[in-house]
């Protein structure tokens, strides 16, 4: 069965400021939609990753106390270093506007986990859960599948490192923090992030790439956090060799990569003491620049049976831009749990997924009513649901109860 004592324990410190998401949410919601969709991918600005000899080594005790200090919790660290961050004033005011997000964050972690207890098949041994277009949702990953042993997210923003906070000065501190909160407030206050406001707010001086939102979500969830090192994903792979014809090197070659891989390993134990692991890519995997990574494909098709989430994802694999990473889920998925912006219905149905419909459709905002699926809304309404899905998933966040979950079994899987 799932373990639910990590949303028991004290959430405390909400991971952003929401006071002001109600009026603006709104307003922003479309305005930021619009501009992700006018626009090619967001490419953010490649920071080159810290040698071997630059990065810090952290003890576990040392990199769990600055996720907590991330997420406005008491550290509960000896360090004499973390101790004096904690008695700044920068944090201390970090920590009282943290909070401000606390009870509406708890509420919804605590419902996304009493649903998931109820509703999804609980993880195999050794599963993994592959989270296309992530950005930096961790929370909501681990709130719906607590027990998977590994996480493999993928997207366009650069993971940056963990905060170098001892070396920082008061007012270092009191603009990362601030950066922080601002990352994290959609979602706080969405449910989801925005990829035009990820550019700019992990994009700051003090505040470069995903990691430290990582952190602070791990952090608020009360996990011990053991390691976070990049990683090659394929290591031992030879370059192709000189007068050998291959696309790949055809295009390494003339056209470099927009967006330079750059991956991360995070190790950590829940709160029953269970190493998992999440894998962190930036990377842009449109077909397009998939050329440049003929790897990638094999190896996302190495994790055997995996679940797949997909939830805010602009609708990118309906597309043809795609058809890659579609194929990939659509062929060795054992579980999909989705919005209406993930894989179309029609897919999921003529494959012969075994498909269950939670909550209600929405007709998508109004930036993509071209996606709008008519047999998805005849199959809701044959459904004939009565009861709302208890937290908001996807884009019609403030119709809070109104959302769509999908939840999609591969036949004879092991589910």
């Amino acid at each position: 069965m799932h373990s639910s004592r990590t949303f028991r324990a004290r959430l405390g410190a909400g991971a952003g400021r929401i006071a002001r998401a109600g009026s603006l949410g709104a307003a922003c919601l479309s305005a930021c939609l619009a501009l992700a969709a006018a626009q090619p991918p967001a490419q953010p600005a490649a920071t080159p990753p810290p040698s071997a000899a630059d990065r810090v080594e952290h003890s576990p005790e040392e990199l769990s106390s600055i996720a907590r200090l991330l997420a406005g919790v008491d550290p509960q660290s000896g360090d004499a270093a973390l101790q004096a961050v904690a008695s700044t004033d920068a944090w201390r005011a970090h920590r009282k506007a943290s909070r401000y997000g606390d009870r509406q964050l708890q509420d919804r972690l605590q419902r996304m986990d009493r649903w998931q207890h109820a509703t999804l098949p609980p993880s195999r041994a050794g599963s993994a859960l592959i989270y296309p277009f992530s950005g930096p949702d961790f929370v909501n990953a681990f709130a719906l599948f607590p027990d998977y042993k590994t996480y493999v997210f993928f997207s366009l923003e650069s993971p940056g490192e963990v905060p170098a906070l001892t070396k920082m000065d008061e007012h270092q501190l009191g603009q990362l923090f601030s950066d922080l909160r601002g990352a994290l407030n959609d979602l706080v206050a969405l449910n989801f992030f925005i990829t035009p406001n990820m550019k700019e707010n992990l994009q700051t001086d003090t505040l470069q790439g995903t990691v430290p939102l990582l952190l602070a979500q791990m952090g608020l969830l009360g996990l011990t956090v053991h390691s976070v090192e990049p990683f090659d994903p394929w290591p031992g792979v030879p370059a192709p060799k000189a007068g050998t014809p291959s696309e790949a090197r055809s295009a390494k070659e003339s056209h470099p990569p927009a967006l330079p891989l750059r991956a991360v390993r995070i190790e950590f134990d829940d709160r029953d003491k269970t190493r998992r692991t999440l894998l962190y890519l930036s990377l842009d995997v449109s077909d397009a620049q998939l050329r440049h990574y003929p790897e990638f494909v094999p190896w996302l098709r190495s994790f055997e049976q995996p679940t797949v989430l997909l939830k805010s994802a602009s609708y990118l694999l309906h597309g043809g831009n795609f058809k890659k990473v579609r194929s990939v889920v659509e062929e060795r998925a054992r579980l999909i749990v989705q919005d209406d912006t993930g894989m179309p219905y029609r897919i999921l149905r003529d494959d012969g997924f075994q498909i269950s419909l939670f909550g209600q459709y929405e007709r998508p905002v109004k930036l993509f009513e071209n996606r709008y699926q008519k047999d998805l809304d005849e199959a809701f309404t044959s459904a004939g649901n009565s009861d709302p899905v208890p937290f908001p998933f996807g884009y019609n966040w403030r119709k809070e109860g109104r959302s769509g979950v999908i939840v999609a079994r591969r036949p004879g899987g092991d589910t």
